[in-house]
């Protein structure tokens, strides 16, 4: 995704005009209308500020995809989801519900984890327009966590 298509797309999730959104950022409606144009592009700062002033990481705005947590898979789409490292710094790697100040905020095994994501596997099937069963899904579940940082070199039974 172009960085273009990615400013016109977080301003219409935020229901936003062009005028409003300008706003927010200090500057003018023309200059929104160019950046969604493609006909130019916001400098480094301006980039910094779209992110902070809407929880939106600089990498999603020059059209990167939001990475996923190493832990659970969750999608890190908003400065918010991120978890910390021992500095305080946001980690690239880890959701902030999995990993805070540099370490897991729980002793956990995937097995566990997996029961964890069931819970939620309604607001999953809706989202995703699935209709899943939590067989299906456990099964996926046990393929897809091991590919994570996290579970890779663990067997689905260990802690980590």
């Amino acid at each position: 995704m172009e960085t273009k298509d990615a400013i016109l797309e977080l301003r219409n999730r935020l229901n936003m005009s062009q005028d409003e959104f300008a706003e927010k950022l200090f500057v003018t409606r023309q200059a929104v209308s160019r950046w969604e144009n493609g006909d130019t592009i916001p400098n480094t700062n301006t980039l910094k500020l779209i992110a902070k002033t809407f929880n939106i990481s600089v990498d999603q705005l020059l059209g990167y995809p939001a990475g996923l947590c190493q832990s659970c898979g969750m999608a890190l789409e908003h400065d918010s989801d991120k978890g910390t490292e021992q500095d305080g710094s946001k980690s690239e790697e880890f959701c902030a519900f999995c990993y805070q100040q540099g370490k897991f905020t729980q002793d956990i095994t995937m097995e566990e984890i997996i029961e964890l994501n069931l819970q939620a596997l309604d607001e999953w099937n809706k989202a995703a327009g699935l209709q899943l069963t939590e067989q299906e899904a456990r099964i996926q579940l046990r393929q897809f966590l091991p590919t994570l940082k996290r579970w890779r070199a663990v067997s689905p039974s260990e802690n980590i």
